[in-house]
């Protein structure tokens, strides 16, 4: 196992960049992670909104005893909207995981070093 702290910033960027994340993982992380900036923002608060308001329907229809139609079709969405984001989600979670795991290997650290030094170089 190599000494992690003797990893220097050039090394790093060196397996960084010859292992830098797909286009799949680039769209997931940037609309829909915790840390989105505010440009891009509006992809996640549609999303939002769209759940939101397909959820509320069904549950106000539920309530106040709609037909199973008016109901079930807001309900559909919801569900089909939900299940492939998170199928988008995952596959995205999966895909940086082994991105990660790949330059770990190569740097010979662990993930928790891995960590370390991103912050180190970039945070």
């Amino acid at each position: 196992m190599t000494d992690f702290k003797k990893i220097t910033k050039k090394q790093f960027d060196l397996v960084y960049n010859s292992h830098l994340p797909n286009g799949w993982t680039k769209v997931a992380f940037r609309y829909f992670s915790t840390n989105t900036v505010k440009e891009d923002l509006f992809v996640k608060k549609i999303m939002k909104g769209t759940l939101i308001g397909l959820f509320l329907i069904g549950f106000i229809g539920t309530i106040l005893s709609l037909p199973n139609m008016l109901i079930g079709i807001p309900t559909l969405i919801f569900t089909g909207i939900l299940f492939l984001l998170g199928i988008f989600m995952f596959g995205a979670f999966i895909m940086n995981n082994r991105r990660i795991k790949k330059m770990t290997k190569i740097l010979g650290i662990t993930k928790e070093q891995y960590n370390y030094l991103v912050k180190k170089f970039y945070g």
